[in-house]
């Protein structure tokens, strides 16, 4: 394999690449080292396993991520909508357990992605490194939610990779959370890879935390929750106490479509 395909999309400031040839699940690391200085997540699109499915999306890490999954549908979709129409798909998305529901609207210089995400395993009060977080467990990823401010990055990125230590997920989060400003500042490891990275917006982590507060108000909650690259929506809907549903919401643009050539690209297939 000498040349791979990319595109680069921009779903609310989470810039994501979407590898577009088959590449074995060996080379997979190789290939996403050579794509993080264009991107802060990878994606491995397939050809779906399910009748009627829109495509498969496979993360790095095999994490689910609502943002990368909304990225996938509205590039699958790219040439297929005109502005303003919107269609609804079926996506198989990795972590999670069944096609995941995505709504895609054209719209002049991007889409509008909706996404339902998986739902919350549990929460636990959970102790790391002397110190006490709510951690909320989705499906392939665990994100600790932090109400302390004044952390700074270096003490953070400690305090993460000193919880991948304790918890097996694939991926973990940890969510420095403002509530006075309705800010969220997300940072994600991925086992698979070894990464780290302040992420510009984390869909899982806005779902985690919009979840996490509709159970505590008791009543559905929809939060506009800013970050440092955009803003994403979430609903939180619960019926009889208990969660029933989380929609992501955000913005997408294809930023650009490119070939990874060189011997990190010719590797992959070995």
């Amino acid at each position: 394999m000498n040349a791979l395909r990319y595109a680069l999309l921009n779903p609310s400031g989470n810039r994501t690449c979407l590898v577009l040839d088959p590449v074995p699940a060996a080379g997979r690391n190789r290939i996403t080292a050579a794509l993080m200085d264009r991107c802060e997540q990878v994606g491995y699109l397939m050809p779906p396993s399910v009748p009627g499915v829109l495509g498969r999306l496979q993360m790095m890490g095999g994490e689910f991520c609502g943002n990368a999954s909304m990225a996938a549908a509205a590039f699958l979709l790219r040439n297929e909508l005109k502005v303003s129409e919107t269609r609804d798909v079926l996506l198989e998305v990795s972590g999670a357990e069944k096609p995941v529901f995505c709504r895609i609207c054209r719209e002049k210089d991007g889409w509008l992605g909706t996404v339902e995400m998986p739902l919350i395993q549990e929460i636990l009060e959970v102790s790391v490194d002397g110190e006490a977080l709510t951690a909320v467990r989705l499906p392939g990823i665990l994100h600790l939610i932090d109400l302390r401010s004044g952390r700074t990055r270096a003490a953070s990125e400690a305090l993460l990779r000193k919880a991948a230590e304790i918890f097996p997920d694939l991926a973990l989060g940890l969510l420095q959370w403002r509530e006075a400003e309705g800010k969220m500042i997300p940072l994600v490891f991925v086992r698979e890879s070894g990464t780290l990275v302040w992420e510009s917006a984390c869909g899982s982590g806005s779902t985690a935390l919009a979840g996490w507060i509709a159970l505590q108000n008791g009543h559905s909650a929809e939060l506009r929750i800013s970050q440092p690259g955009g803003v994403l929506r979430v609903r939180a809907e619960l019926r009889e106490g208990q969660l029933h549903r989380l929609l992501l919401t955000g913005r997408v643009v294809l930023e650009e479509t490119g070939v990874l050539s060189g011997p990190k690209a010719a590797g992959a297939g070995k």
